[in-house]
């Protein structure tokens, strides 16, 4: 037991008085209150370092850095990059100069400023392009600058081919090292066949289809680093922006592609979920998150925990699609009188389905009823909104219907026999939850926003 304890210290001392990360930084031009060393990712724990400032200053700890990308920060001021490749060796020695940062033991970072500075460069000569193709426009007769363009465009091409060559070459030279990734990762596309350019839905799938070409999904670092972040974020934003059902099966190529190994399929699959499956999130893409769900359940590495979540989401939401009939419910209204959904005789239905003391719902309902077109369509006789309460209090309800902020021009009813609620009829886990539906209670737009009512009554003419 006492050689136990005396090991257990020694092992201690030797972490205190060596250890297992050190980054020393001199500051030849400038002035702090604090030097840190700080993780990027966003979505997971990240470590950090801090020290005093000095002009030369050394940030250490005795648990080494997770591999991948950090930020040196003096205060809130980003100072440069550090690259993380290995748990060992992690002595760092930098000069940050106000335009410069000098790397004196590190090869690979030395070659990270390099290709940083190298890109540019590539990038700059394409700014000129653009330049010239600006004051072309203004200057320049119509006939001749169709030509002039062509030559510019030939031009660019090259330039993006040049730069697509020293990415693979760099890649390739630092394959063992982060780097690799980082660059591999961040390589563009090439161009896309001329016969896809003029067509704009064969231009968007091939983004879609092409996007994670060159992600290096065999190294779980690059998800400690920024680009992987910016690329989920990227990509989530062309696929909220398409909205193409057709497009999934492309995301789901995606999602097997990562699943190289279990680490980078389920990060990549909590960056897209927190995206496009959330139930909070704004840009969520319902058709895209059940294919996600669908693939995932079949993944035989998935744990229990997340096969039990997936199963749990997808039964939510793979419900009242767009095009399908939704299910009959009763309610009464705020006369006393029973009715139905079906019973609802209308050319179109908006549904709400909401809580009267939600403020969401309270601010929601406040901005309804200054839609002029959404007042004009109801005025009309096009369109009836039916507010719908189905909890079980009946004090709440008697209440909402007796104060002062109840709409009497909409349909206001209780479901007091809670089958919304314990059968599951609808996905309520956020309200308010509204549908637009036709004369046949069929499905037009499944949670439909605030901001997209009277978009859509101008669209289908409901008015």
């Amino acid at each position: 037991m006492k050689k136990t304890v005396l090991s257990l210290l020694f092992i201690l001392l030797m972490q205190l008085c060596f250890p297992q990360v050190s980054v020393k930084i001199s500051f030849p031009e400038s002035q702090y209150d604090s030097v840190f060393v700080k993780g990027f990712a966003k979505h997971q724990t990240t470590q950090e370092l801090k020290a005093a400032f000095s002009k030369d200053v050394t940030l250490k700890d005795s648990k080494s850095l997770k591999p991948g990308m950090y930020n040196i920060l003096g205060d809130s001021t980003s100072v440069g990059v550090l690259l993380v490749s290995s748990e060992k060796k992690q002595d760092f020695s930098l000069i940050a100069k106000e335009k410069e940062v000098i790397f004196l033991n590190s090869p690979e970072n030395t070659a990270y400023y390099e290709y940083l500075d190298n890109i540019r460069a590539f990038n700059k000569r394409l700014d000129s392009l653009n330049r010239m193709f600006e004051d072309a426009k203004k200057s320049m007769p119509q006939y001749m600058l169709k030509v002039f363009v062509d030559s510019l465009s030939a031009n660019a091409r090259k330039i993006n081919n040049e730069m697509r060559e020293y990415q693979t070459e760099t890649a390739k030279a630092n394959s063992k090292n982060l780097l690799g990734s980082v660059v591999g990762t961040s390589t563009y596309l090439p161009d896309p066949p001329e016969d896809v350019v003029g067509n704009r839905r064969l231009f968007q799938e091939y983004y879609v289809e092409h996007f994670f070409d060159n992600f290096t999904w065999n190294d779980p670092r690059i998800f400690n680093t920024p680009i992987a972040e910016e690329k989920f974020s990227e990509y989530c934003n062309l696929i909220y922006q398409f909205d193409n059902p057709d497009f999934d099966k492309f995301v789901v190529a995606a999602l097997n592609k990562a699943k190289v190994n279990q680490q980078s399929y389920e990060y990549f699959f909590d960056a897209l979920e927190r995206v496009l499956g959330k139930n909070i999130s704004p840009y969520k893409v319902e058709h895209t998150y059940i294919a996600m769900l669908k693939d995932a359940l079949e993944y035989p590495k998935l744990d229990e925990d997340r096969q039990r979540r997936y199963k749990r989401e997808l039964g939510f939401i793979d419900k009242n699609m767009n095009g399908t009939v939704i299910p009959n419910f009763n309610f009464v209204t705020a006369t006393g009188d029973t009715t139905s959904i079906y019973d609802v005789n209308s050319e179109y239905t908006l549904l709400y389905l909401q809580h009267p003391t939600c403020p969401t719902c309270h601010q929601v309902r406040n901005r309804m009823k200054d839609f002029d077109m959404l007042n004009k369509a109801i005025k009309a006789g096009k369109l009836t909104v039916v507010m719908i309460y189905f909890e079980d209090d009946p004090q709440v309800w008697d209440n909402y219907i007796h104060s002062s902020e109840i709409n009497m021009n909409y349909m206001q009813g209780w479901n007091y026999d809670k089958t919304i609620d314990e059968q599951d009829l609808f996905d309520t886990r956020t309200i308010p939850f509204m549908f637009l539906l036709d004369k046949d209670k069929k499905v037009v737009k499944k949670d439909i926003l605030v901001n997209e009512i009277e978009p859509y009554i101008e669209h289908l003419h409901i008015y």
